[in-house]
């Protein structure tokens, strides 16, 4: 009988920690391709949630898109309001930050779309790119010219830079959460790397090439609250989900022509369950809800 009873607790145990070990599984929900039928996508570049609500890019489209979570329309402004080949956005206390092609510096908007304001250029040849918030402490700007990562305090004063096109070769992402910086390089190992606010390497992991385990072309990164870093790779047509060591958690997306399946996946937010990523290839926003 006791033999019994402790074989019994040794499968209980195996098999409650096969179920905490378990990776979450995603469903396809549905995608957002258009505001109206007067303004379609055109060219998406990323996206960023604030509140409840999702912020679009369409670069090709020289629009801004405000979205309810469950993708009802909100709100859109564009050219008419001087947006012209936007690249990123990020929204902080009620103002939206925008950078974009051919601007040396960063354009700041309130929340009716109107021009309030700009953030200068910190040195001669700033061309602002890929943006991310540091959370009460400020924001970061991808120079796409020189690849230098600038740290702004969050009244959006120049503190200073690092990296460089000797570091990092290539930018597909920046993201930042719990005082530290992610950046996901395309073309150089570690495909993922992680900085404290002072600009100093902590860790890094991933390599480019062949064969599932590595990546092919790590095009956007974002850190959920639980500090999974997740990971979207555009050649692969795929997110994945890892810790700092570089463990795979979890992910998501294959190739295909179904609805369900990711063509050329761009970047990627979050609101708790429900996943938002970036499709260059379809030209839309899909939505998935993870499940544990």
């Amino acid at each position: 009988m006791m033999k019994r009873f402790f074989l019994t607790c040794g499968i209980l145990i195996i098999l409650i920690a096969k179920v905490e070990s378990a990776p979450s599984s995603f469903y396809f929900i549905s995608a957002i391709d258009r505001f109206s039928d007067e303004y379609r996508f055109e060219g998406l570049s990323s996206i960023f949630i604030e509140d409840d609500e999702l912020y679009v890019v369409d670069n090709g489209g020289n629009n801004i898109y405000i979205f309810e979570l469950d993708g009802t329309p909100v709100f859109r402004f564009g050219k008419e309001k001087g947006v012209s080949s936007p690249i990123d956005i990020f929204v902080s206390n009620n103002y939206i930050y925008m950078s974009g092609e051919g601007k040396n510096y960063i354009e700041i908007f309130n929340i009716r779309g109107e021009k309030v304001g700009s953030i200068e250029p910190p040195y001669e040849g700033f061309t602002p790119g890929k943006m991310a918030v540091m959370d009460g402490v400020g924001f970061l700007v991808v120079d796409r010219n020189s690849l230098k990562i600038c740290v702004f305090d969050k009244d959006g004063k120049y503190q200073f830079n690092f990296g460089g096109r000797n570091l990092f070769k290539s930018i597909g992402g920046i993201a930042a959460k719990s005082g530290k910086i992610y950046v996901s390089v395309m073309s150089a190992d570690p495909v993922v790397r992680i900085f404290d606010t002072k600009g100093e390497y902590l860790a890094g992991f991933g390599h480019i090439g062949e064969g599932e385990q590595n990546f092919s072309m790590p095009s956007g990164i974002k850190v959920d609250d639980d500090g999974m870093i997740w990971v979207v790779d555009a050649f692969k047509h795929r997110v994945t989900g890892f810790n700092d060591e570089g463990k795979r958690l979890s992910g998501f997306g294959i190739y295909g022509n179904s609805r369900e399946n990711l063509y050329y996946p761009l970047g990627i937010d979050f609101k708790g369950e429900n996943f938002y990523v970036v499709e260059k290839g379809r030209g839309r926003v899909s939505m998935f809800k993870k499940v544990e």
